[in-house]
């Protein structure tokens, strides 16, 4: 990647240009789709797919801060190859009628990226745009909460839906602020293109009402992701149904390659899910392995970010982490040195080393262990197994604030049982048993009972009794040194 002019120029390779010109191969959907799914086979049509959306109340809509206009972007130089696949794509969304010949005052510029699995996606930088446009607060699902809903099924089916963002339209009268500019012209969407800021929002809410019925029974949806689970493979057929029913209903079509049937593991989200528990993506695994030494702040806070996605993974994910968000911080000149070297290359290790994860059972016997050191806070949740073997559902971590580093070790090892309950507040609420609650700083254990406590104790032990919510959480002590282990665990 390189800097010319403040804007960014992407280098493409020959291959990627290739893949982009080459006529897509059409696949028979009625070759990969379950018989019994062959009555829906027009929801897997690509024709349709390729077909202008009617409008709807949901077409997408872009709503400007008051006195702000978009502006008038710079035309990025492209090279030969690239504009033979910049024609491709004006020709053929064209004659979808998925953008039209624009007169606006405005316009974003164009470049493209690769994908991921090689050749070029089309972009709109919508950065201009996107900085004055009024902020869609409609919510995305959290990930966790969409993960744990999958977590009692024994059976999955994964569906991914074509150009979802396409499907809905552009809200009429604001085609015109979609405008792009290109060697060929000045040229505006009709349906809704992807880079929009609201564009997450705007599908989300319209997939959410689609699916309504069914969300959290059988099925769940992360905008254009749809998984479907079930706990036998009889009811899991007629699930499908439904769901292939709605979006035929509401217009939506089935991308068939990226489909997954009748399975006992799916992949969804960036996450391997089983019947047994949830593993890392075997591929953002290999990524992080073959990860290049960062180079400058940018470089490290690509790669926290990346890493950061998986943290419920990694035990004590925020200490070893720590020397590189160090290097991130204002006014800290970067100087990669041993110990970034060394947190960089453990946090490495740590994603070939992860467990897998536990589905949490409300039924089962919850452990919550914690530990603090002087800078973080770190803990495990983790329940029994049948055979009763200890296994861990989620670890946790973070940094202590500059007050908090200055806090008694005993206010140190209280925050900690603290922070975990408010990170997993969902699950231990409604935990069916006493919650075991564990620590090595042994005078916690009689936090309850005794009667010298500072202020700050007094009022954050009554934060705990709080957030715990019951009498028959007890908090017991565990000898082991060093922050939670995941040593200590037989899994």
């Amino acid at each position: 990647l390189a800097k010319k002019r403040n804007h960014e120029i992407f280098a493409i390779s020959i291959k990627d240009i290739e893949k982009a010109l080459k006529p897509k191969q059409e696949v028979d959907p009625a070759t990969i789709l379950p018989t019994e799914y062959h009555e829906y086979l027009d929801v897997f049509s690509r024709k349709q797919a390729d077909m202008l959306p009617t409008r709807r109340p949901y077409d997408h809509k872009i709503t400007l801060e008051e006195g702000k206009q978009p502006g008038f972007g710079p035309l990025y130089g492209m090279t030969q190859d690239e504009l033979k696949v910049l024609q491709k794509y004006l020709t053929e969304h064209l004659a979808k009628g998925f953008i039209r010949a624009s007169s606006s005052p405005a316009a974003s510029p164009v470049l493209f990226v690769r994908k991921p699995g090689g050749g070029l996606r089309f972009c709109v930088d919508y950065r201009a745009l996107n900085a004055i446009s009024v902020k869609n607060r409609y919510p995305i699902p959290l990930i966790r909460e969409t993960l744990d809903r999958l977590c009692q099924a024994k059976v999955y089916t994964k569906l991914d839906i074509i150009a979802a963002f396409n499907r809905l339209r552009i809200a009429k009268g604001d085609e015109w602020k979609t405008a792009f500019r290109t060697r060929y012209g000045l040229y505006e969407y009709l349906v809704m293109p992807f880079g929009l800021a609201n564009a997450p929002s705007s599908f989300q809410h319209y997939i959410n009402d689609v699916l309504r019925e069914h969300l959290d029974v059988f099925c769940t949806a992360y905008i254009d992701d749809i998984p479907i689970y079930s706990n036998s493979l009889e009811e899991h057929r007629h699930h499908v149904r439904l769901v292939l029913r709605a979006l035929r209903t509401a217009g939506l079509q089935i991308d068939i390659e990226k489909c997954t049937f009748h399975a006992t593991e799916v992949l969804y989200l960036g996450q391997v899910i089983t019947t047994k528990g949830i593993r890392m993506d075997p591929k953002k695994v290999e990524t992080v392995q073959e990860w290049k030494t960062p180079k400058n702040v940018k470089d490290v806070r690509a790669f926290i970010g990346f890493a950061g996605f998986y943290r419920r993974f990694i035990h004590r994910f925020s200490t070893i982490v720590d020397p590189l968000v160090r290097l991130t911080k204002k006014d800290t000149p970067f100087s990669w040195n041993m110990a970034c070297t060394q947190a960089f290359e453990e946090l490495k290790t740590a994603f070939t080393s992860a467990p897998i994860l536990k589905h949490f059972d409300p039924e089962a016997q919850i452990v919550v262990e914690t530990d603090a050191s002087n800078y973080v806070s770190a803990g495990v949740l983790s329940q029994y197994d049948s055979q009763g073997v200890l296994w861990p559902v989620a670890y946790f971590s973070k940094r202590h604030s500059p007050a908090e580093c200055n806090y008694e070790i005993y206010d140190k090892e209280l925050l900690a049982i603290i922070r975990a309950f408010e990170q997993w507040r969902p699950e231990l609420e409604g935990a069916a048993l006493p919650i075991q609650t564990l620590t090595d700083h042994k005078n916690l254990q009689y936090s309850t009972t005794t009667k010298q406590l500072s202020h700050r104790q007094a009022h954050d032990l009554r934060i705990y009794q709080l957030k715990t919510k019951t009498k028959d959480t007890r908090i017991a002590h565990r000898r082991y040194y060093g922050l939670v282990s995941s040593k200590n665990w037989p899994c």
